[in-house]
């Protein structure tokens, strides 16, 4: 497939065209990818891109896997715009209510999969890189808005900017979704702007609404020696004050480098760990880390008992 893309490369010339970005991201994939094999991995994300292509988005006019879920274009003119607008919004909104039967009854699907989705949409112009009646790719800030949305649509739901143009759905349509003022990265960091979300879906995050140069991120930092982990099955460490939002929150472990079994002087490696929960117990903020699976990771990593491991929970202040 490289290859053919190269030798298309060759002819490929840029124009500019109008387009609905739909950017789709399967919520909690990550952490099922973790549990089961890669090849039940393979084929759930496969039926899920067929069904989408096949059932749902019928007029797109290019799709593009993200590894977690999918890009799509939808192009539209002056004339189409009412229409095309209307009936990407109403598949939108049957994805997001058929997703978790997606793989009901499929024989091959005998494992628990991802019940939910986030969906960012935006529309304007965008560059197309075509070649030889094929289109390659499409860039422009319409796509980096789509995404940065699609995150904010969480724990599922749909979420497009002030600009997508609410104004021209019927009622019933508009009554669905409400309005929230946001910061985005790398596009509204210090003025905020006006986005739209499925009001019985999604929650729009503390931490979103506030400028981004102002956030103030704290740290709880601790060290304990592999034998001193595998002494607890969970460990309660509390927070000197709540999060901004608790999603934000990161477990970071620094461990010793190992290399052929000795461990390396002054060399350290670190990792995000998953394996943790954040509680509010009587208005106490707390992180509970996982030790038994955070001292079976160490273990794979040919940690020794007696080796320090340096453990920092970092969050957003309020």
């Amino acid at each position: 497939m490289h290859r053919e893309f190269r030798k298309l490369l060759e002819k490929a010339t840029g124009s500019s065209e109008f387009v609905i970005a739909v950017n789709i991201d399967i919520r909690g994939f990550s952490s099922f990818s973790k549990i089961v094999e890669s090849t039940e991995v393979a084929m759930y994300i496969k039926r899920v891109y067929m069904k989408l292509i096949d059932e749902y988005f019928l007029n797109a006019s290019f799709f593009k896997p993200t590894g977690d879920g999918l890009l799509i274009m939808i192009s539209y003119t002056e004339e189409s715009l009412n229409e095309i607008l209307i009936n990407t919004i109403e598949t939108c909104l049957k994805v997001l209510v058929d997703f978790s039967s997606f793989c009901v009854n499929d024989p091959m699907i005998n494992f628990d999969v991802p019940g939910k989705i986030g969906i960012g949409l935006s529309r304007g112009s965008v560059c197309r890189l075509c070649s030889e009646d094929t289109i390659l790719d499409y860039s422009g800030k319409v796509l980096n808005l789509a995404s940065r949305l699609m995150d904010l649509a969480r724990p599922s739901g749909i979420v497009f900017d002030d600009n997508f143009g609410i104004d021209l759905f019927p009622d019933e349509l508009i009554n669905l979704f409400t309005k929230e003022s946001v910061y985005l990265k790398g596009i509204a960091e210090r003025e905020s702007i006006d986005i739209y979300y499925t009001k019985d879906y999604t929650r729009i995050s503390l931490l979103s609404k506030q400028p981004i140069e102002e956030i103030k991120w704290k740290t709880v930092k601790d060290t304990k020696t592999l034998k001193q982990i595998k002494e607890s099955i969970r460990y309660a460490y509390d927070l000197p004050g709540k999060p901004l939002n608790p999603d934000q929150i990161k477990v970071k472990i620094i461990q010793p480098k190992v290399l052929k079994g000795k461990k390396r002087k002054e060399v350290l490696t670190m990792f995000n760990f998953s394996n943790f929960e954040y509680y509010l117990e009587a208005d106490k903020p707390q992180v509970i880390i996982e030790f038994n699976a955070l001292a079976k990771r160490l273990e794979i990593d040919k940690i020794k008992d007696n080796w320090n491991i340096d453990i920092e929970i970092i969050y957003p202040e309020r």
